[in-house]
């Protein structure tokens, strides 16, 4: 194995807008699981078809991006685009 990998500097590449966020629901959506670690990315560009963490009615929720949400992404409507997932974090069994 290469000395120089690093996990930390391959999934945070800016430790001020990455943040961790754990799945939480009864049943997978988006082929996420619950109890999976979502690294979020504040600063990552928003794509159409990526998976986001959105707000919805003041509440979070994972969604793919779609053209009209980045059309109407605007915080002071209610409905914004939080961040950009960048990696999954998963315990295998």
């Amino acid at each position: 194995m290469s000395d120089d990998f690093s996990i930390d500097a391959k999934i945070f590449s800016d430790r001020k807008s990455s943040f961790l966020v754990k799945v939480a629901g009864k049943k997978s959506r988006e082929g996420l699981l619950p109890g999976d670690v979502l690294v979020i990315d504040r600063n990552l560009p928003h794509e159409k078809d990526k998976l986001a963490l959105v707000v919805r009615k003041g509440k979070f929720a994972i969604e793919r991006v779609s053209g009209v949400l980045i059309q109407n992404d605007d915080p002071e409507n209610g409905d914004f685009i939080w961040g950009m997932v960048k990696a999954l974090v998963r315990e295998v069994s």
